[in-house]
């Protein structure tokens, strides 16, 4: 079943039962800065907001999956904070940091730092220009450090009894998040928070854990619903899936993360939720060209290739020309 069958389902078939929907108060849209930050399926969904030419910043630190990891984060960022050498480790001959995905990580102290500080920078600025604020939790499990009880964003594959694996409380997380929720709200009037809980299991601890932790995280979020009504919102993704699509065919072959099909079904019911109905139809134009750009024939020296590229530069460029304040700076043959 593709996702154009799957959404006509959702429109009014009876092969499944639909999530509802939250009818949102807002509608995202082209002149909007978003910041998106959590779990792998956060980059899934704004991957492709950024590849439709939205003005996003995905996951700067590389996806952070528990709550107190990603809340560090946004601090870091609403700090405006810069880290010192003495904020990195060495390990397997690589300088890393625990806030950060082993990606930033070099053989150069100072090099890991400078591509870090960076990110902070560019990041920052994003989210204080930012609307929305998407936040994916994937798991009420941390590590912390036994030398200083700190949770870490990234292990960086150093040995497990470094660690002390432990579940957050419903409470600690409503607790954390009001108090960033009531600071940032005074910095940050105009910005909405979406959360969303990722659908892709986490099974170290099995799957009776798995589902008590996906329940704290789900509890948390409705509690900070209740309390900012006008500033924190749900997109039901963890729903979705459970319910729209609960069959093993729409996962990949660990049966734990989702397959293609999958993402694209949520992401499209993301997107017809949330987003502006006027820019859904430029998101289409966009999509098309992404397509056509994506096309590589076996040889790319034939005249009729290089006329098919020049017409994709032409409809860029009218595109660019009705468009001018979508994020162009991502060239669609990137894509």
């Amino acid at each position: 079943m593709n996702v154009q069958s799957l959404s006509e389902n959702r429109q009014g078939g009876f092969s499944f039962t639909p999530a509802a929907i939250p009818d949102y108060p807002f509608r995202m849209t082209y002149s909007d800065i978003s910041v998106w930050i959590g779990s792998c399926f956060t980059s899934n969904t704004g991957d492709a907001m950024k590849k439709a030419k939205f003005h996003c910043e995905i996951n700067p630190f590389g996806a952070l999956y528990n709550p107190a990891s990603i809340l560090l984060a946004l601090k870091m960022l609403i700090g405006r904070t810069r880290l010192s050498t003495e904020d990195l480790f060495e390990f397997n001959e690589l300088w890393s940091s625990f806030c950060f995905h082993s990606s930033f990580s070099d053989i150069d102290r100072s090099k890991a730092l400078t591509r870090m500080n960076r990110q902070l920078s560019v990041a920052s600025n994003r989210l204080y220009a930012a609307k929305y604020l998407f936040i994916t939790f994937g798991t009420a499990y941390v590590f912390r450090l036994k030398t200083s009880g700190e949770i870490v964003g990234n292990c960086h594959k150093l040995p497990s009894d470094n660690f002390v694996h432990t579940r957050l409380s419903v409470e600690e997380i409503v607790k954390q998040y009001t108090d960033f929720v009531n600071d940032i709200s005074k910095l940050l009037p105009e910005l909405k928070t979406v959360f969303s809980i990722s659908p892709v299991r986490h099974l170290k601890n099995g799957t009776h854990d798995n589902q008590i932790s996906k329940s704290i995280l789900i509890m948390a979020v409705d509690k900070l619903m209740d309390a900012f009504p006008d500033r924190c919102f749900y997109f039901p993704a963890f729903e979705i899936v459970m319910d729209e699509l609960r069959d093993y065919r729409f996962y990949e072959k660990d049966m734990c993360h989702l397959s293609e099909t999958a993402i694209d079904y949520v992401r499209k019911v993301f997107v017809d939720s949330i987003v502006d109905e006027q820019d859904r139809k430029i998101m289409k134009e966009i999509e098309k060209l992404n397509l056509a750009r994506a096309h590589r024939p076996f040889n790319t020296d034939t005249g009729i290739y290089r006329k098919f590229i020049e017409n994709m530069d032409k409809k860029e460029n009218e595109l660019k020309k009705l468009y001018p304040y979508l994020d162009w700076q991502q060239n669609c043959l990137e894509l």
